[in-house]
């Protein structure tokens, strides 16, 4: 009984101690067949906590919307595509708006940041 004021102390210096969690970007090296077989690449950001994901493209970030991450799957929205990434496995499926055709596969694996990335 003695010892459970003393574990009560510690564990309200904790608490006091510790500040909110932090958001952490992870980057992501992305790779799917096109439609005519061709192999394309590209890297990726997001953030869970902000819930928010952008694309790299030509030295900027393009910037997701309808953005939803959870624990098993990142969603997002881009201007030409809508992208599905399954954070358990690294699936990548894309998928076109403009009618050019069907389902694209890839998969996702943690990288560093590419050369010349901005700070997301």
């Amino acid at each position: 009984m003695v010892r459970l004021p003393g574990a009560l102390v510690v564990t309200a210096a904790l608490m006091a101690l510790a500040g909110p969690a932090l958001a952490e970007p992870r980057w992501l090296a992305c790779k799917f067949t096109d439609s005519v077989g061709g192999t394309q690449a590209f890297h990726m950001v997001f953030d869970d906590i902000r819930n928010t994901a952008a694309l790299f493209d030509a030295g900027q970030l393009i910037e997701g919307t309808n953005t939803g991450i959870t624990f098993q799957a990142l969603r997002s929205r881009f201007p030409q595509f809508m992208l599905t990434y399954n954070r358990n496995n690294g699936a990548l499926s894309i998928t076109p708006l403009q009618g050019a055709g069907g389902l694209r596969q890839g998969e996702c694996r943690r990288s560093l940041p590419p050369p010349g990335a901005p700070s997301p």
